[in-house]
């Protein structure tokens, strides 16, 4: 059997945690730059306002809320104390996401719980009494199935969909919209309209090969995990990430040093975290949001993998200017290294300058070493402090 534990209303519930003059109020926490809403408390969500909304479309169904900037910092605080009280009870977890997590009960002392619900009872009080945040709990033999079932009543929901207690798979399913499906985004869901599939238990009892059609393999491995089967097995050893991206959101803005200062922001961040994993990169992407919410990108492959800023800062140079062709507002800019492999002994090129190419090992090696010892921030470009001084501004105040 398998628990996702799924804090509720996770970025507004830490707002309210540190103040909490905010319970009980339409709340929304929003992105940096403030324009987008990340999480809303439920007092706003009574209102129509969803995840993901763009700040001018929830005030016109919550005028009243509140508005917010999300602490980061705190945020992955009571992320990491979340966890501690998981693992106070479950040796085997994987973190899915900051709020999210799953959980193995087979690796409980004494083997599964005989009272499935009483022990999501108990893990809700605990993280409850620990950290001061609600989570909902679902319980599954699938890691979708308990997915879903965390998500079914919240906010502080308890739901098992078992053979022996609970709710059964088919009444479970029936009773959930097709769209409910973790994996089935609106692409999908057009497909699965089309095909007449209206419910959960619909695509559970879908035919395999008309599934491998419309959606490949993934269709029917999902299909099997909502009829109970584990094809998912929980993660708990850390693997190599394949890419590493990075974006943040501002105010809009044309202002093109600005917009490049955030982007070797971006550059020095996943540098960082690629060489902590003693990985190089084969290729970059950047992307920008217009101010009218649309997105636009440029990709660029290595011509061999590379693991320094200066090696890399060319290409990435190249697709900022593909992308700024003209003066226009941005409201976000992000930057992603993918086609990662494991880094190793440097390979000269026929046209490569040896010295040179070792001096940028050098300078890269001694800015891990600063950054390891007095965190990323302490060395930065020059091109690159417009950016950082923007962070440090004052947070956004509360909107009555």
């Amino acid at each position: 059997m398998i628990a996702h534990v799924d804090a509720d209303s996770f970025f507004a519930s830490v707002l309210a945690r540190k103040n909490p003059s905010l319970r009980g109020r339409p709340l929304l926490a929003l992105g940096m730059g403030g324009g987008c809403v990340i999480a809303a408390s439920y007092e706003a969500k009574a209102k129509g306002v969803k995840t993901g909304m763009t700040l001018r479309d929830a005030l016109k169904l919550a005028p009243e809320a509140l508005r917010i900037p999300s602490d980061f910092q705190e945020t992955g605080l009571a992320s990491q104390q979340i966890e501690s009280a998981l693992l106070s009870i479950c040796p085997n977890i994987e973190q899915i996401s900051v709020d999210e997590w799953f959980l193995d009960l087979a690796s409980l002392v004494g083997g599964i719980p005989v009272d499935l619900t009483d022990f999501a009872k108990t893990l809700r009080s605990l993280v409850l009494s620990l950290t001061g945040l609600s989570v909902s709990v679902g319980i599954a033999t699938s890691k979708t199935l308990a997915k879903m079932a965390s998500e079914y009543r919240k906010p502080g929901g308890i739901t098992v969909v078992s053979p022996t207690e609970g709710k059964s798979i088919k009444d479970f399913l029936l009773d959930r919209p097709a769209a409910a499906i973790p994996g089935i985004g609106a692409r999908r869901h057009v497909k699965c309209e089309a095909e007449g599939w209206v419910t959960a238990w619909d695509i559970a009892q879908a035919d395999a090969e008309k599934l491998k059609r419309l959606f490949g393999r993934p269709g029917v491995e999902l299909a099997a995990e909502l009829r109970g089967k584990t094809v998912y097995a929980l993660t708990t050893e850390h693997a190599a990430p394949k890419s590493i991206s990075r974006a943040r959101s501002f105010p809009p803005s044309t202002d093109r040093p600005l917009l490049w200062a955030h982007v070797l922001r971006h550059l020095e961040y996943t540098i960082l975290k690629m060489r902590r994993e003693h990985l190089a990169c084969g290729g970059i992407s950047v992307w920008i949001r217009d101010g009218r919410y649309q997105y636009r990108s440029s990709h660029c492959s290595l011509p061999r993998s590379q693991e320094t800023e200066e090696t890399i800062q060319p290409f990435v140079r190249q697709c900022f200017a593909e992308l700024l062709t003209r003066k226009e507002s941005c409201t976000q800019i992000g930057l992603a290294l993918w086609n990662l492999r494991p880094g190793g002994v440097r390979q000269f090129s026929l046209f490569e300058e040896p010295k040179k190419a070792l001096r940028e090992e050098r300078v890269q090696n001694t800015l891990d070493a600063l950054h390891e010892k007095f965190g990323r921030n302490a060395v930065t470009r020059g091109a690159a402090m417009k950016a950082k001084t923007g962070t440090r501004k004052p947070a956004l105040p509360i909107y009555e």
